[in-house]
């Protein structure tokens, strides 16, 4: 009697709703209270066994007619039952299939049918064999890939012997308890705000990368590069055309004075070199050059990528990976793509050099 837990008690089952609850409690108050409660003459009516069994009663029904320790009962009658040792049923005698052996993973009802699948159970095989032994092969189909089960819905009363969560039909689950309501306070307590971090940096990273990469497209890392390449060499090119022209006082207009330029000599590493039109391969080529000539070096750009040279009556671009000057590079001017070239330079010698 001490083992009963508080359903067994009321006589009601685990699923109940609140209105079951008290017409059991009603019930069983009728039974032990009144014109329905024994008392022997003489006896010690606190003593009996009736009153001890309605104590047990008005507690059971305490506890599951409140919203708020009824489910910290059934936690606690969750825990027992799944560290409570297994009995063990005997070998013959009694049937091994009981409602506490065997569960259901999954059901469900469909066009008269149900369709179930067993999750746990104490003798698999035994199960299955209580199944086809008990229901006709016309009224049930089992698929062994996917282990559901199919029988018609009129064997509700075989399933719910068998497995103990199995829902029937004419039982649905209960609804859900009421939530318990909480008196308020009279005072509005002090609300202490604590810092929280925003939320919206993702947003912000993400803008900042989309104008990072926008300004990279539109302003290349070497735009400044180019602009001061171009600047530097449109005034050695404006330079250049100043001195060449000397004002003598006794003549009436200017007389232009070619002023030389830095030159320097160079020779070619490979055996075939293009002379093109701009710093870069995508520019036209202008001529082949030949190694076995020698070239003058008369100008460069900013990263010494590129050099001018002159070929005599032709000034072009070559990369500098293609020629050996005889000397250092430092002292040429900068140009760039789309500045003007000095003009005519004298044609160097035809005889092959060998540069120190």
């Amino acid at each position: 009697m001490s083992d009963e837990t508080h359903y067994q008690i009321l006589g009601i089952h685990r699923r109940a709703s609140i209105d079951v609850i008290e017409a059991a409690y009603l019930r069983l108050q009728r039974l032990h209270q009144g014109e329905y409660m024994p008392v022997l003459p003489g006896m010690n009516v606190e003593e009996t066994s009736q009153q001890a069994r309605w104590r047990r009663i008005q507690l059971a029904y305490d506890i599951l007619s409140s919203p708020i320790h009824r489910p910290i009962y059934d936690d606690k009658l969750w825990e027992a039952a799944r560290f409570a040792p297994q009995p063990a049923h005997p070998a013959s005698g009694k049937r091994i299939l009981e409602p506490q052996g065997a569960w259901l993973s999954a059901q469900k009802r469909v066009d008269g049918y149900i369709f179930f699948r067993v999750g746990w159970s104490a003798d698999f095989g035994e199960t299955q064999a209580e199944l086809e032994r008990r229901i006709p092969q016309e009224d049930r189909i089992y698929s062994p890939e996917t282990g559901q089960w199919r029988v018609l819905d009129r064997y509700d009363d075989l399933l719910a012997e068998l497995f103990d969560n199995f829902e029937r039909a004419d039982q649905p689950p209960p609804k859900d308890l009421p939530r318990p309501i909480y008196q308020r306070r009279e005072f509005t307590p002090t609300v202490h705000r604590m810092w929280q971090p925003w939320t919206g940096w993702p947003l912000v990273l993400i803008v900042g990368l989309v104008v990072a990469i926008g300004a990279t497209l539109g302003f290349p890392a070497n735009r400044q590069a180019q602009i001061a390449a171009q600047a530097t060499a449109t005034a050695v090119v404006a330079a250049n055309a100043a001195r060449s022209f000397v004002n003598e006082p006794s003549a009436p207009t200017p007389t232009p004075t070619p002023v030389p330029l830095v030159l320097v000599r160079a020779a070619l590493v490979y055996a075939s070199v293009y002379l093109r039109s701009g710093p870069g391969t995508d520019f036209p080529s202008l001529a082949q050059l030949d190694k076995a000539q020698e070239y003058f070096l008369v100008g460069r750009t900013v990263d010494n990528t590129w050099l001018v040279l002159s070929a005599g009556e032709q000034v072009g671009w070559v990369a500098a990976l293609t020629v050996t000057p005889a000397a250092a590079i430092d002292t040429l001017p900068i140009f760039a793509a789309g500045d003007t070239l000095p003009g005519f330079v004298p044609t160097p010698s035809a005889e092959p050099i060998g540069l120190p």
